[in-house]
């Protein structure tokens, strides 16, 4: 009996005596991993932070392009992000979209140009133009040139508000003065009014 109590007595300190060494064991292993990490020799710096999220951005836009259908208008295929559509100072995107938005008339009466073209009432979109002859007032409706007539640059807005614009004025009973106005010119010229 002595035999199998020491033996219980001796089994017990021994299990005991393992259990505390693997506890032991147990908590020094992330004291190991925490002094691992001290000791390396490199950490991660601004730079290279930027540079990763800068990868995922691209990595991002990439997916977005790939998204777009290929046969898409030239127009859908570089649409702005939200945070790119805040206004700028930058001044040519404003004047090309009023070289792009040309001025209308509108026409009550027939007129009849120099070369004895008439222009019958109506609305017009008009346009300048300039040749090696000088300025010309072209006078569209849709795609078509109704009438082109020579005009004298005069440099004068006539105190105009817009940019672009196109005006028709009567000078007196027999003549309508056209005014016309873009960024690049102030053209006028008199058209003879149909008796």
């Amino acid at each position: 009996m002595k035999k199998i109590l020491s033996a219980i007595i001796f089994g017990f300190v021994f299990l005991t005596g393992c259990n505390a060494f693997a506890a032991d064991d147990f908590w020094d292993e992330p004291m190991k991993i925490d002094e691992a990490a001290k000791t390396q020799e490199k950490s991660v710096t601004n730079q290279e932070f930027e540079k990763v999220m800068q990868f995922f951005e691209r990595k991002k836009k990439k997916k977005e392009e790939k998204k777009k259908p290929k046969g898409a208008p030239l127009w859908e295929q570089n649409v702005p992000d939200a945070e790119e559509k805040t206004p700028s100072n930058d001044i040519s995107g404003v004047l090309k979209n009023i070289k792009e938005d040309y001025p209308t008339a509108m026409l009550p009466v027939t007129l009849i140009t120099p070369q004895m073209t008439e222009i019958p009432p109506g609305y017009y979109r008009i346009l300048s133009a300039k040749n090696d002859y000088g300025y010309f007032i072209n006078f569209y409706q849709g795609n078509q040139l109704i009438a082109k007539v020579k005009a004298q640059n005069t440099g004068n807005d006539h105190n105009q508000k817009s940019l672009n614009y196109a005006k028709l004025i009567p000078f007196n009973d027999e003549y309508m003065k056209v005014i016309y106005g873009d960024i690049d010119c102030n053209l006028e010229a008199r058209l003879l009014i149909k008796q």
